[in-house]
């Protein structure tokens, strides 16, 4: 299958990219590519337009910094960040194939659309099974409710990672910068828009705050295959510790809702604990009742339900470490 005809823009800068936007009503931002031209391959929501970020400098950063044009392949070879942030590059490492890591950018991670068993397909297999409200029908095939609600799963893998790290993005539009904490960056909404970032804004970095590195941070993913698979599930822990007792603890998940979510009640649980099994495993299970996949993707919701509690209880005994 190719890739459709469709204009290509490829600005240099920030204000250069704003310009071309501004002039555009139908385009796409482009990355990496590495899941939007398989998308556009399939006949998915294709603009008129791409607009390539690939040589806006802005986005490039240098070791240690987390700007949004950095591959996934950088992040996970940085030393800096192995050394203080190690969670981001064990994510990244996690993230499709070598080969794709090469060209998947940190941006387009945060910012991947939603996936559904019934969206993302070939027109052919769309037209012969009934396309979907995300695509070019008007129903919810997972959850056939009445209004416009749709249950297409977000599946970043850095997302819950710098959830847990209390991290900030920094949007570039035409009315400047504006920085917006990663816990209010996702908008539950599978089939428009996600996040908070307006269509012509451009996600240029995300930034730790100061306390982030005395954060210990582990991620672990449930996925079909150990290389290439988008999550079926992924948890992100992050505890900080006083006194061999937890003093602070974040639980993020992604791949079970529209989009990746804190959960402060399981995190609850462990702060002023000493970190054993009897309480990881409260936390655990107070994870799983939480958690809601639905049947939008290859496993069954109620192993995905199941496997969150396993999950987080790798995750906690790793940051235990």
């Amino acid at each position: 299958m190719q890739v459709p005809d469709v204009q290509l823009q490829q600005p240099k800068n920030l204000d250069e990219a704003i310009q071309v936007s501004s002039e555009n009503n139908s385009f796409d931002w482009l990355g990496g590519g590495t899941d939007l031209l398989c998308n556009y391959k399939w006949g998915i929501n294709v603009k008129e337009r791409l607009i390539s970020l690939r040589q806006v400098a802005e986005l490039q950063g240098e070791t240690g910094t987390l700007h949004a044009g950095r591959t996934l392949y950088d992040l996970e070879h940085d030393p800096v960040l192995q050394e203080n942030f190690p969670a981001i590059p064990n994510a990244a490492a996690l993230v499709a194939s070598p080969l794709i890591r090469r060209s998947a950018t940190l941006g387009g991670n945060l910012l991947l659309d939603t996936r559904c068993w019934h969206f993302n397909q070939t027109v052919e297999w769309r037209r012969a099974h009934g396309s979907c409200l995300k695509a070019e029908a008007d129903v919810c095939r997972v959850l056939p409710l009445p209004g416009d609600v749709c249950v297409a799963t977000f599946s970043g893998d850095l997302a819950p990672v710098l959830l847990v790290y209390g991290a900030q993005f920094h949007l570039f539009g035409n009315t400047g910068t504006r920085v917006v904490d990663a816990a209010n960056f996702y908008a539950e909404d599978g089939i428009r828009r996600f996040t908070n970032k307006k269509a012509e804004e451009i996600l240029v970095q995300a930034s730790l705050p100061n306390d982030a590195i005395q954060w210990q941070v582990s991620y672990q993913k449930l996925r079909l295959r150990d290389t290439f698979d988008f999550p079926e599930g992924g948890v992100a822990v992050g505890l900080q510790f006083e006194s061999g007792l937890v003093k602070a603890a974040r639980i993020a998940t992604t791949a079970y809702a529209s989009i990746p979510m804190l959960h402060p009640g399981p995190a609850e649980i462990l702060v002023g604990q000493p970190l054993q099994s009897d309480v990881i495993d409260q936390a655990a299970n107070a994870l799983m009742k939480e958690v809601r996949p639905m049947k939008n993707t290859s496993m069954s919701p109620a192993y995905r339900k199941k496997m969150a509690r396993v999950l987080c209880r790798r995750a906690l005994e790793s940051c235990g470490n």
